[in-house]
């Protein structure tokens, strides 16, 4: 008994010395390039893309927020009274779309933003293509509600 472990099957088998045909080369190319599309956008679906802004609140505070998005990163900043920058790196995909992040360093300091390193910040989405983000602070969890940012015009 002999075994076709690792053998062409014979009806995608070419004779010996033939080549395969452009268009069957072109079409097993095309499936290639549509199955890596597939699998890397996968990986990368719930990471959120481009600028966002709204407001960031816990019970008694409300904070203007903006965030710029880059592959695998986010750098956030907070207006006043925090007035400080912290980035942040994409950890793994959460549950129901979601996206964690991990705060890094703060750019710029602030006791607020210090306090955020190696905290978790978790993005899903929202309602009317918004974004929901939350994180807990060393004091409480935060909540958002982030919409995109427009593109900025250039000036003449």
């Amino acid at each position: 008994m002999t075994s076709n472990v690792g053998k062409a099957s014979p009806m995608n088998r070419l004779p010996q010395g033939a080549k395969a045909s452009p268009m069957n080369r072109l079409l097993r190319g095309a499936i290639v390039l549509v199955g890596v599309c597939l699998f890397s956008g996968v990986a990368v679906a719930a990471q959120p893309q481009g600028k966002w802004s709204g407001l960031v609140q816990q019970a008694n505070s409300d904070v203007s927020a903006q965030l710029v998005f880059t592959p695998d990163k986010v750098d956030v900043h907070f207006d006043e009274p925090f007035a400080c920058s912290v980035p942040a790196k994409f950890l793994k995909d959460g549950d129901a779309g979601a996206a964690v992040y991990r705060f890094g360093v703060s750019a710029n300091g602030g006791k607020f933003c210090q306090d955020l390193q190696g905290r978790d910040l978790t993005f899903k989405p929202g309602k009317d293509g918004r974004l929901a983000i939350d994180f807990p602070s060393a004091k409480t969890t935060w909540h958002g509600d982030l919409k995109p940012s427009p593109a900025a015009t250039a000036q003449p």
